[in-house]
């Protein structure tokens, strides 16, 4: 029975850690870039809208990945672009291929939208390319991990739960040093 709690506590230990780093990497990831976290090329978005249902949904997070080289996409592909009217990003599926090298565009479509987009992306618009992983709600954490509350409680609750942990771990370990040297020292009696 303690090799299991042993066991169960150093599980958990790993688990809260890992969760730690995480959110400290996402958490100044965010606040750095003053945007979307970003790790060695990858990029993580926030589903806001419903035009890609069902592949992803509002709330969402996906990553992608950033694209150097437009001329590899192709019709199918999911890209994340700059839009030039109000140079938001979107994410929609190209629906076709117009034009090769430098004039090459693109004909996208949310996969829910009845039509496709009203105008062609050109290459250079186009900053990454959908990796095909999508965490549902994950988006909604990392909206929250922007602002000073979030940030606030998603460094402060794991680091909490570490400390308690560790004293746990130490009072325990103090725990089992007495009493051997109170086995050592009866024995000694004897």
């Amino acid at each position: 029975m303690k090799k299991w709690m042993k066991m169960s506590g150093s599980i958990l230990y790993v688990i809260v850690f890992t969760m730690m780093i995480a959110c400290i990497i996402v958490v100044l990831s965010s606040r750095t870039t003053g945007g979307d976290p970003q790790i060695f090329g990858y990029q993580f978005k926030q589903v806001l809208s419903g035009s890609m249902e069902p592949e992803f949904s509002t709330g969402s997070l996906i990553v992608v990945k950033e694209l150097t080289s437009p001329e590899v996409l192709k019709k199918g592909d999911i890209i994340t672009f700059q839009t030039k009217q109000d140079q938001s990003f979107v994410t929609h599926r190209i629906v076709g291929v117009k034009g090769q090298g430098a004039d090459k565009s693109f004909e996208t479509k949310g996969d829910h939208n009845m039509y496709q987009d009203g105008t062609l992306v050109k290459a250079d618009q186009v900053v990454a390319q959908y990796t095909g992983v999508n965490i549902p709600y994950a988006g909604k954490l990392l909206s929250y991990a922007g602002t000073s509350a979030g940030t606030a409680l998603l460094l402060i609750i794991p680091g909490v739960m570490l400390l308690v942990y560790s004293t746990l771990h130490f009072m325990g370990a103090a725990k089992y040093r007495r009493h051997s040297a109170d086995l050592q020292m009866s024995e000694e009696q004897a």
